[in-house]
């Protein structure tokens, strides 16, 4: 029997689901409100939620287990 393959890593966006295109490194600055914000680091996000990561909901998210458990296990390679 073939071993499962893990799905492509998927948009943190609420209730979005799509193939996520890119995984901020908190670097990103928040260029379409103007306001200078830093992105949350490790945030996975699809063509239509670049600029999520700049967003209250992503600070939302950052309390979240799901992302908890990913910086650590980002944080421990």
């Amino acid at each position: 029997m073939p071993l499962p393959v893990a799905d492509k890593p998927r948009c943190d966006v609420l209730g979005c689901g799509r193939d996520a295109v890119y995984c901020t490194d908190g670097s990103e600055v928040d260029a379409q409100e103007g306001l200078g914000r830093p992105a949350l680091p490790y945030c996975n996000v699809c063509g239509q939620h670049l600029n999520w990561p700049h967003s209250e909901d992503a600070t939302r998210f950052a309390a979240t287990d799901v992302y908890t458990r990913r910086v650590a296990s980002l944080k421990g390679k």
